[in-house]
């Protein structure tokens, strides 16, 4: 790759300010994990911090911020499949009548009467 040296961080402060505002998301969403609020809410905020932090590391420790979008993009193409493949299949998990599980009294079985032969 013909990028000059100047674009990339010489240093390890920028390192060390990438860990602290990743250690600072990972903070929040432990909280968040914790909080009193809905599931539904709680899943989005989580879900959404992981992207976020996964978007922090390769940008900066994959150093996919200097290189060519092309490269990027194939990099991210199987979280693109992942989420292809879970809306497919998203609803085979919902819970829907075929997907319950009948469950006997524990004295129902008793009643049962035995195959004949």
């Amino acid at each position: 790759m013909a990028h000059s040296a100047a674009h990339h961080p010489t240093g390890y402060k920028q390192y060390f300010v990438i860990w602290v505002v990743l250690l600072v998301m990972t903070g929040a969403a432990l909280g968040v994990g914790y909080a009193p609020i809905s599931e539904s809410l709680k899943a989005f905020l989580l879900v959404g911090t992981t992207l976020a932090k996964i978007l922090v590391i390769a940008a900066y420790f994959m150093h996919l911020r200097f290189e060519r979008m092309n490269l990027v993009v194939l990099t991210f193409s199987p979280i693109v499949l992942a989420l292809i493949m879970f809306f497919f299949t998203y609803g085979e998990t919902t819970g829907s009548a075929t997907h319950e599980l009948l469950v006997r009294p524990a004295g129902a079985i008793a009643d049962v009467a035995p195959p004949a032969h």
